[in-house]
Formats: structure tokens, sequence, C-alpha cells
């Protein structure tokens, strides 16, 4: 598989083509990983490129239940692509069928960004589906053996979703256990394109966003301007106009506190984008209202013991984090988890300090980390 890497898109395969296990069945675990907000990959290339890395030394000590590798995908969300205007206004004439598809001039809702990335999803696995090889001679597999085949053959997804990417990430996996279910029942089973098996869910913001601090303080704000995003949108785009890009740098990096060139770089594609300022208050604001009580059953949080075996859910929460009350993630832990306990899902709290916006200056420890969990889903 070819790494693909652009200010959109990342892409990388811990196996190449060369390098693959010779066994037909062998089918590479798809790591899909969801953005916070702004949604431009481009802020999590290195950690995704750490975590591609860590994953593929895992591969070199040769575990078989590694073998298979892992291949990394993710893309920026709805309305926050950089780049060229025309490209992504030609991009948008290809039809509403293409999940890459976007419109120009639109603002995603957070409803409808669990919808693009939903999309993107299936698209994703619907093309690997499509280029794997059959396993065996159709003519000589019985009906049962082939059954067999493609259910241990089953693409195997890990969401890793990093703060309102965590939200959508369960959303996503409700909507796929609820098609599971519509579905005619193990046959329903054998026949889906993939199974979701995991989740790693990096400082979540998924209940009572607006009770956080960041949260209180943007409410505040869109109380007394509600056309916020429009607002900031528009004295962006003059700051963009008057000021010279090396100016836009150096006020990005006295703002941000001096961040790595690559923070640097994508900020600057984000305030110079189309609609990302007014995209990201736009879609801020829409977490404000929707991001409130807890929406899922036992059977998505993972602690009904009621048909299939859930998904192993991993949530790493922060101190101090701006956008997830103390209160909220302590009431979280209490009555959905807490402990590694396979009853539910494994609830962590950071010990080293690292801020929500981890991407920034702490891709390579929380990339060590990620890998570990996604390890221990694997291997579970």
């Amino acid at each position: 598989m070819t790494t693909q890497i652009t200010p959109n898109l990342f892409l990388s395969s811990t196996k190449s083509s060369s390098t693959s296990s010779s066994s037909k069945t062998d089918v590479p675990t798809t790591v899909f990983f969801i953005s916070g907000n702004p949604g431009l990959i481009s802020y999590y290339h290195d950690f995704l490129s750490l975590v591609s890395e860590k994953l593929a030394a895992e591969d070199a000590q040769e575990n078989d239940d590694l073998s298979s590798g892992f291949r990394i995908y993710g893309a920026s969300l709805g309305g926050f692509d950089v780049g060229d205007k025309k490209e992504e206004d030609k991009k948008g004439k290809k039809g509403n069928n293409d999940p890459s598809t976007l419109i120009p001039g639109r603002l995603y809702s957070l409803e409808e960004q669990i919808d693009f990335v939903e999309k993107k999803l299936h698209a994703l696995m619907r093309d690997s589906a499509s280029s794997e090889p059959e396993p065996m001679n159709p003519r000589r597999a019985t009906r049962s053996t082939t059954a067999a085949i493609q259910k241990s053959n089953k693409q195997k997804v890990i969401l890793i979703g990093h703060s309102v990417g965590a939200y959508i990430a369960m959303e996503i996996l409700r909507r796929h256990r609820e098609e599971e279910k519509m579905g005619d029942g193990e046959a329903a089973e054998e026949e889906g394109p993939f199974d979701i098996v995991g989740a790693v869910l990096l400082f979540p913001t998924v209940i009572d966003i607006a009770k956080s601090a960041a949260g209180k303080r943007l409410t505040w704000l869109l109380y007394f301007i509600p056309q916020l995003a429009l607002v900031a949108s528009l004295v962006v785009k003059v700051l963009a106009f008057v000021f010279p890009d090396w100016v836009l740098r150096s006020l990005v990096r006295l703002v941000m506190g001096n961040p790595p060139s690559s923070a640097v770089e994508s900020t600057l594609s984000f305030l110079k984008s189309e609609r990302g300022v007014r995209q990201a208050l736009h879609m801020a604001a829409d977490e404000m209202r929707t991001i409130t009580s807890d929406k899922w059953s036992d059977d998505i949080w993972g602690t009904s013991r009621a048909g299939k075996p859930p998904s192993r859910l991993v949530f790493y929460f922060g101190r101090n984090d701006h956008w997830v009350a103390e209160r909220t993630r302590d009431e979280i832990i209490e009555s959905r988890g807490g402990s590694s306990s396979k009853d539910g899902p494994t609830m962590i709290v950071c010990e080293d300090s690292i801020p929500h916006a981890f991407c920034i200056r702490h891709s390579p420890i929380m990339a060590r980390k990620v890998a570990r969990f996604i390890k221990d889903i694997v291997l579970e």
C-alpha cells in the first residue's frame, strides 16, 4: 500500500506489498482516526506517523496475532479542507454519492460530520474489500467452508477519536451495532464488510461539553454574539488579506506559545482556508447544544453481557482539561467503568500532564500510549 500524506489526508501501512504475509487470508486491521475541532488532519500527521512506526515495530517482532499488519487512515472533517479552492470546487461536482464530496460554502453541523465520517469509513472499507484476493477457488469450496473463511477474514476496524472525534466515534459505533442488529442474524454478520472491534477515545468530549471551562466561555460568547462564527471568520479574512504570511506566522507563534513549525503551518493553512474558521465555530456551537447527557446504551458502552461481544473501548482522560469538566469526567468513570475490567470500558486518567491539544507538542508520548492500546485490543 502506498503511503499518502497530504494536507487533507493521512494513509499509511505497517506492511508493504513486498513484505506482507504470504497468507491470502491475512487482512490488515484498519486504524481509523477521527480528529477533533478544528478538523484538519495535518495537525495529527506527526502523531499518526509515530503510531504507524510503533505498530510497525510490533510487526517486526513477528507476533502471529499482529502479522496481518495495520493500515492507518485519517482525513480532515467536512468543511476543513485546505488547498486549492478550484480543485475543491471541481471535487464538489462529482456528485453526492462520493463521500469525499465537499459542497462549496457548506457549513457542517455535528450530525452532518458524523454522516460525513461514516461515509468515509464505509467507502474505505468497501475499496479495501474489493481489492482483497479470493481466499480460495469458490468452485472447490463448500458453502460452510466459504462462510467460515469469510468470517475469519472479515476486516477489523479500530476507531480512534480525539475530543469531539470521540463523540463521533461513539455515534459511528452505535450506528454500526444497530445496522448489525437489523441484519439477518448470523448470515448478516458473516457477510458484513467489517467489524469495529474497538475504539480509543482521547480526551473525549462525549458528555456535557458545555459544563467545561471552555464550554462555559464559548456559551457566554455565543449568547452575546449570536453570529460569532461569521464575525470571527470576517476578522480573520481581513487579517489574512492585510498581513503577509511571515507576519501571520509570527502572530501564530506568539499566540500558541512558539509551537513546532508543523503546527504553525497547519494553523496558517486553517486561518487562510475558505471557510475553516467559520466551520470550526459553527460546529463548536452545535457541540454545545448536542453533547449533553449520556445517550448510549450499555451495549455501546460495552457493559452489556447479552448478544454479540461488545467492542473494546479505551477512554483516556486528561487532568484539568478545559473541554472536559473534572466532575463530568469523574461521573463517567463512576457510572460507566474506571478499571481494566473486561465487563466495561477501560478508563484512564492522564498522569503525565498532557494537555487536551496533545497533537501540538506531545505526539511522541501519546503515540506510544495509543500503539499500546491498539495492541491490547488486537491481542484480546
